[in-house]
């Protein structure tokens, strides 16, 4: 599955990506989201509530059940850094479709 979403680099610049999905966890110490993809020298990085972040999983499992091959992240900011880097942002709500 593959996941297209709104990036934002060190710079600030938003750049629309897609990526292979391998998944999405959350790190309670930044209280932040990490989606896993094939890029091995960065992490992308969503600052979010653990309520939040409830709700994107779900969001992406009821996807996963209709067994898409692309979910889009509509609403929200993704970081994209180096790995381990972290970001003092606002927390993010996403939005996420099945395409």
């Amino acid at each position: 599955m593959y996941i297209a979403m709104q990036c934002s680099d060190s710079n600030g610049a938003l750049n629309t990506e897609v990526c292979t999905f391998y998944g999405i966890r959350y790190d309670s110490r930044y209280r932040s989201a990490v989606i896993s993809t094939e890029h091995l020298n960065h992490d992308y990085v969503v600052p979010m509530d653990p309520s939040d972040y409830e709700n994107a999983v779900k969001q992406i499992m009821e996807a996963m059940k209709g067994q898409v091959e692309l979910i889009n992240i509509e609403q929200g900011v993704v970081y994209r850094g180096r790995k381990g880097e972290s970001r003092h942002v606002d927390p993010q709500k996403l939005v996420i479709k099945p395409v």
